[in-house]
């Protein structure tokens, strides 16, 4: 059932999850298809989240959403005309980390394959400072096995270091860590099932990805619904893999997935992988802690002898 629906008011807004795209000059979605998403909200009793560019909205679309209630992604650039808002860190631009902006607010830390080796330095430079840290990794699908290697080793120091924060007094929330801790179930992003995207072409996808790699199929209009076929194959029950799998922090990305095998609920062996380290990562944080106060209420993680949940899946016996 849905619940968020994400409107994707300038194309070129930078990318703050599994996806990606080089445009940079502003793609405002036309004024009516804005208002026509927001009463597309409306009735539907959908929350709504804005995924704004790296310009101030105009006084006509402000004035739009005057009386409308919404959360809003934007560039950790506009921190200061946005103090409510969830900010986008991208390592490939230092310039994107002003330090005012990592003070109190929800931080999403996007990281490209190249900047691999910098992961825990960065960890280290946000989450002690922010309300929450998500951290988002770009080019899954091309990483090989030293990028897995070097990605393990990054979460050891990471893990070191949010340890000591938690014996400081300090409880930062990230997604990586804190969500498996903390989580008895999976929570994942749903995209499609939960909530779709509004692009500026007043079109609905699965998620943002899904607009900028394949604009001519969309999952509807804001004027006829949601013509998604099979939708049912984005749901937790009909992904087989997925619902064996007590990484329940990993987002099980829809767009990964139709990326990597061509499978709506199929993830690839990256994706697994990648997870599994970051819920063995939490779970040492787990042992280090004890069971004192206010500690007890973190979740032990369980040791496993595998990286991919596929390995654990029975084999089909073969007939005679």
């Amino acid at each position: 059932m849905l619940t968020h629906l994400l409107v994707l008011v300038d194309g070129s807004a930078p990318p703050f999850c599994h996806y990606g795209h080089d445009r940079r000059e502003c793609e405002l979605m036309p004024l009516a298809t804005l208002k026509k998403a927001v009463a597309f909200a409306r009735s539907g009793g959908l929350a709504l989240t804005l995924l704004l560019g790296r310009e101030e909205l105009p006084p006509a679309y402000r004035a739009a959403l005057a009386e409308t209630e919404f959360a809003a992604i934007v560039p950790a650039g506009l921190a200061n005309r946005y103090p409510d808002a969830i900010l986008v860190l991208d390592a490939e631009d230092p310039g994107s980390f002003p330090d005012e902006a990592c003070a109190g607010q929800r931080l999403i830390l996007r990281l490209p394959r190249r900047r691999l080796g910098d992961m825990a330095a960065l960890v280290a430079s946000c989450a002690g400072r922010a309300a929450r840290l998500d951290l988002y990794l770009a080019d899954i699908d091309r990483y090989t096995a030293a990028d897995i290697g070097e990605y393990g080793r990054q979460l050891k120091l990471a893990a070191e270091y949010v340890t000591d924060l938690y014996r400081q007094g300090s409880l930062p929330e990230m997604n990586i860590f804190s969500d498996r801790l903390l989580l008895s179930g999976m929570r994942n992003c749903d995209a499609g099932a939960a909530h779709l995207t509004v692009a500026p072409n007043g079109l609905l996808y699965i998620c943002p990805g899904f607009y900028y790699d394949d604009e001519e199929h969309p999952a509807g209009s804001l004027a006829d619904g949601v013509t998604l076929a099979n939708r049912r194959l984005l749901e937790l029950t009909n992904a087989p893999i997925c619902s064996c799998c007590d990484a329940f922090h990993c987002k099980r990305c829809i767009y990964l997935n139709r990326k990597t095998t061509l499978e709506w609920n199929t993830p690839s062996r990256e994706q697994c992988v990648l997870a599994h380290l970051e819920r063995n990562a939490a779970g040492l944080i787990r042992e280090q802690l004890g069971t004192t106060p206010p500690f007890s209420r973190l979740r032990f993680i369980p040791a496993i002898d595998y990286l991919d949940p596929f390995e654990q899946m029975p084999t089909r016996r073969t007939l005679p």
